[in-house]
């Protein structure tokens, strides 16, 4: 209780954490917060300093108090090995973590990068697969690798009438069902200068699309709003397609330098399509399961912007791949061998998954399916653990 009260009561936790964490780790009775603080650290199934609770918090820029989230990781995993070391010299032990039923390593440079397909339920496509008239123009040589081609106009040309249809890119867009449609469109505008078009949908009439000014370097997915006195409003346009089918579906010049690589049209209101541009990795880890060859558990991953002090990985999906239905409870995803306690809605999951039905391949966490595993070092390998995973009963 003394090291605690000098490495870490006094100088971090009693100034910083007292607000919200005074009936617990920061206590008045310190041998109570002791107590409370020993619970949280996570010395029961430990993995090393840097994996404890209030590291990865800091990880997180949980409270920071310096202007560097790198600062206070650096200070907590030093004030709480000072603490561990006087915890050890006095006959504590942490108990190293055993993880169950754990599968081998997977390099994440093995595993090749792939770019998302949009679902079939949505209306879409690049201006590759279009007829475009001028004064737009096919280019292919945009700084970001994943813009295939995409369509523009130069700088300069005559604003067109919005009834000018010949000036325009036509799709023949593949409806799969009757609906009010929304409008999505991946754009780069540089100024409000040259960020609008007209949409006109199955021949029908024109309406203003103001895009959203990107900037010079960035490609953006924008949605189509309604658009009055010249305002966007915030109520997202749509229109209504009587039956399923084929109808053409065009954007139809109205200021130049306006860029636009794909459209989209859907009947769900939440379409992300920065999801169907960003590069992903499929994380294929074979699982060991008696009585069962080919399982595997599929990560769909890509990796996060790399902060001060931490590193991560984006989780799009995660999934199992087996010929049977396999139980699986408690999933461990291990970065770099090591468990951390951030991702410990995984370890909730009792479920069963795979088999030939590939729409129950997907792991739920009774929320969304995307998440963010962190990761202190470099991101560069990953496995699992499972309380069970085991042939359904």
């Amino acid at each position: 209780m003394a090291s605690f009260k000098a490495n870490l009561y006094e100088p971090l936790l009693e100034p910083y954490c007292a607000s919200c964490h005074a009936t617990t780790f920061v206590e008045a009775d310190i041998e109570k917060a002791h107590l409370a603080f020993l619970s949280r650290a996570g010395f029961d199934k430990y993995a090393g300093i840097d994996q404890t609770l209030p590291v990865q918090k800091m990880k997180q820029a949980h409270n920071c108090w310096e202007g560097s989230t790198k600062t206070c990781v650096d200070t907590m995993t030093a004030q709480m090995n000072l603490w561990l070391k006087d915890l050890e010299a006095n006959g504590y032990k942490p108990k190293p973590v055993v993880y169950p039923n754990a599968t081998g390593d997977v390099m994440l440079a093995t595993a090749a990068p792939i770019t998302l397909t949009i679902p079939p339920e949505y209306a879409f496509g690049g201006v590759d697969k279009a007829t475009l008239a001028a004064p737009f123009t096919m280019a292919t040589d945009d700084v970001d690798g994943a813009i295939k081609s995409y369509a523009t106009s130069a700088a300069g040309t005559a604003r067109a009438n919005n009834a000018n249809v010949a000036q325009a890119i036509t799709w023949n867009m593949d409806i799969k069902a009757p609906g009010d449609y929304f409008v999505w469109a991946r754009v780069k505008t540089e100024a409000d200068t040259g960020n609008e078009f007209f949409f006109r949908p199955n021949n029908g009439a024109s309406t203003a699309f103001i895009a959203p000014v990107t900037g010079k370097d960035t490609w953006k997915w924008a949605q189509m709003f309604v658009v009055q006195n010249n305002n966007v409003t915030t109520n997202p346009f749509t229109f209504n397609v009587a039956a399923a089918g084929t109808i053409p579906v065009s954007i139809i010049f109205r200021e130049a330098t306006a860029k636009i690589n794909q459209l989209v049209l859907t009947t769900k209101p939440d379409f992300n399509g920065d999801q169907f541009t960003r590069t992903f990795m499929d994380i294929t880890v074979p699982l060991n399961v008696p009585g069962v060859t080919d399982a595997k558990i599929v990560a769909t991953v890509w990796e996060q912007t790399v902060e001060e002090g931490k590193r991560s990985l984006g989780v799009k999906e995660l999934k199992i791949v087996s010929p049977v239905p396999l139980h699986v409870k408690g999933i461990y995803p291990l970065i770099n061998g090591i468990y951390s306690s951030n991702h410990g809605t995984y370890t909730l999951v009792d479920t069963v998954a795979g088999g030939p039905d590939a729409t129950k391949q997907v792991i739920s966490t009774g929320g969304s399916t995307a998440s963010t595993w962190l990761a202190d070092l470099t991101v560069d390998k990953l496995s699992f653990a499972f309380d069970v995973i085991e042939v359904a009963k």
